[in-house]
């Protein structure tokens, strides 16, 4: 008869999407063990978008880039072991690796823990760290892989995707709506993405607005929100640039001007949100915000917004996409340009309940 574990840590230190999608795992574990321990190894840069949920005891955050060069520095080197053997100290019953990387299967070995779970298939051999190990079917959703693991631990899989929002970052939002006179309902684009080949070409997000100005007008939006990461402001202002000019609607650049809470925050009190496949995808089905994602290069089955299949406009459709194909930058721009204005405002209307989805 297995044992209640008691202390339990869940290993997904990034990145902001992912950790977003693996929080099925969460409330899987606190129902099925509502008085265990349950921690959290996230990188200390995405920590705030799990630190305030109600199912969590503790976010550890994992300092990535403090630690980064351990190997060229003797005093990071030793910094980097402190905090490993950090992991042992608070003697866990149950590990699960839901990250499947060498770096998360050393954690998950050097915490001690009696029971760790990982994939068979997870790479990097980090599924030789784990002495439970569960196979995954073939093109399943990766969140639905991920609570294969939590069913083998004992846990009833529920694929509850609900974030949480600290308090603290709903407050300083309320203050910006009001200080930047920026009304609800509004929308959000999410148009900036580090890789390449998941971005859309620059023109057509300003000819969307245009094409769908009038139907977010008649749902009583007047004014966009666009954000993004502090290294993505120069795509997000090119991306917006004339669009005041072009469109009636109120325009709103918050990239690279908000923490990582701030951006949650943003999200969870839009009406509507436009996303390239990035993290804002994730962090609107984690809201139940209505959402509309262009993906190219990214298997929506598997990789794409939870359930959300239908509200993607996908370059990639009716191809066979690998799992890494966006960053082969020719194919990704290849796949993105496939994805007409005309596909993504479709999709917006559907949304805002003035066509019937298919």
């Amino acid at each position: 008869m297995q044992t209640v574990p008691r202390r339990i840590l869940i290993v997904r230190p990034s990145a902001l999407g992912d950790v977003c999608r693996t929080i099925p795992l969460l409330w899987s574990l606190r129902a099925a063990y509502p008085h265990a321990t349950i921690d959290w190894v996230v990188e200390d840069t995405w920590s705030a978008a799990i630190a305030a949920h109600p199912a969590l005891d503790e976010a550890v955050a994992f300092p990535k880039r403090k630690l980064r060069k351990f190997w060229r520095n003797p005093r990071v080197a030793w910094q980097a072991a402190r905090w490993f053997f950090s992991l042992r100290q608070r003697r866990y019953d149950l590990v699960i690796d839901a990250q499947g990387l060498a770096r998360s299967g050393l954690m998950s070995l050097m915490s001690g823990a009696p029971l760790r779970v990982a994939h068979r298939s997870a790479r990097e051999f980090s599924w030789l760290a784990a002495n439970l190990r569960v196979e995954s079917a073939p093109g399943e959703h990766v969140v639905d892989a991920m609570l294969r693991l939590v069913e083998a631990a004992g846990a009833i899989p529920m694929a509850k995707m609900h974030l949480a929002l600290a308090e603290a970052d709903a407050l300083w939002w309320t203050e910006q709506r009001r200080a930047r006179e920026i009304a609800r309902p509004y929308v959000v684009l999410a148009t900036a993405n580090r890789w390449e080949g998941k971005r859309w070409i620059t023109s057509r997000w300003r000819e969307l607005v245009v094409a769908v100005s009038e139907d977010l007008a008649m749902a009583g939006m007047h004014d966009i929100v666009w954000i993004g990461g502090p290294d993505e402001s120069a795509q997000v202002a090119q991306n917006a640039l004339a669009q005041e000019l072009l469109t009636t609607h109120r325009s709103h650049d918050l990239s690279g001007a908000t923490t990582v809470g701030g951006m949650m925050a943003i999200i969870k009190d839009a009406a509507l949100v436009v996303s390239l496949d990035s993290a804002p995808a994730h962090l609107a089905v984690g809201f139940g915000v209505p959402l509309v994602a262009l993906y190219g290069s990214t298997s929506i089955a598997t990789d794409g917004p939870y359930e959300q299949d239908r509200w993607c406009a996908h370059g990639g459709r009716n191809e066979q996409v690998r799992r890494h194909d966006y960053r082969k930058v020719t194919r990704g721009r290849e796949l993105m340009e496939r994805i007409s204005v005309a596909d993504v405002a479709t999709l917006i209307r559907k949304r805002l309940k003035f066509e019937v989805p298919s």
